[in-house]
């Protein structure tokens, strides 16, 4: 995967990607991605060097092989079967035996608050590393189904496809939330600096429609700028003014896939003074005007 940014500090330098192997790009508010485990470590000799994504959770279902999972500070033994989670941020990497199989799904953070609805189980679910092993037959046989259901969607252009996709993820998502809090895994200790990133990002969904400088939030978090960037910095490769313009970047999308609001009134609502300048900045994050980005995505008629 080409190299786009590199984190800062004395550890060794550590690679941010979009999928492991390939050059990190913008995410849009709904991307998803499923493949069969084999497919990406079996070309890189089972061994995923440590590597970090910024704005994409990774839900793993391991069901051959096995081998170590390593996120941020933790290790993780894979005993097949077993399901990992890996958030947003979290630097991490693999080193699989030989012949590890199972299913990867990678979905954007909007994507998954958007099918989460606010429920809180499956916002602490991707708040944290974890592996969760000694699944019951039942629990892996439900788990296999749903993941192969959602790569068949995936691949397929079928009627209905992306409310398919959702259903899909809602059950990976809710099994691997349950597992977790019936294994008591939620419960364990956050070091300060994770505890940090959550609230940041807590209060960055809150409110960023009306907050954008970092200063402010530094303040509503009782730190320093310069701890905040630090943080930001060793967890997402970024400060958090790109953390704060991502989150403005995916409303944006949501509002110009699902609304027919003139540009002008969403860029108002997003704090932009001037639809000119929001067009400027939606463009050289996506590569598309806001115009063309809503005409490309929206059916003929709706």
């Amino acid at each position: 995967m080409a190299q786009t940014r590199r984190e800062s500090g004395p550890a060794a330098p550590v690679e941010r990607f979009l999928l492991y192997g390939e050059p990190v790009q913008s995410v849009e508010a709904r991307f998803l991605h499923v493949e069969r485990i084999h497919l990406r470590s079996g070309r890189h000799h089972w061994t995923i060097a440590p590597h970090a994504h910024s704005d994409l959770h990774q839900i793993l279902l391991v069901t051959q092989g096995g081998g170590v999972m390593r996120a941020e500070a933790e290790h993780f033994p894979i005993t097949p079967p077993a399901l990992l989670v890996v958030p947003s941020g979290a630097i991490h990497a693999f080193d699989f035996v030989a012949g590890t199989d199972g299913w990867v799904v990678t979905v954007a953070d909007s994507m998954a608050a958007d099918v989460a609805r606010g429920e809180a189980t499956i916002d602490r679910l991707l708040r944290r590393a974890a592996c969760i092993g000694r699944l019951e037959a039942e629990a892996v046989v439900g788990l296999t189904g749903a993941f192969t259901d959602l790569s068949r969607e995936f691949l397929w252009s079928a009627p209905a496809r992306m409310l398919a996709i959702e259903a899909g993820l809602i059950r990976i998502l809710v099994a691997a939330a349950r597992m977790v809090v019936a294994q008591g895994q939620e419960d364990a200790p956050r070091s300060a600096e994770a505890a940090l990133i959550a609230r940041f990002q807590h209060h960055v969904e809150q409110e960023f429609r009306t907050v954008q400088t970092v200063s402010e939030y530094a303040q509503r978090l009782a730190v320093t700028e310069d701890r905040l960037l630090a943080a930001c910095q060793r967890r997402f490769g970024q400060p958090p003014k790109a953390l704060i313009q991502r989150r403005v970047l995916v409303e944006a999308q949501r509002w110009l896939i699902y609304t027919t609001l003139p540009l002008a009134e969403i860029s108002h609502a997003l704090g932009f003074r001037d639809p000119a300048y929001f067009s400027r900045v939606f463009k050289k994050k996506t590569g598309e005007t806001p115009q063309q980005f809503r005409s490309s995505r929206t059916a003929p008629g709706s």
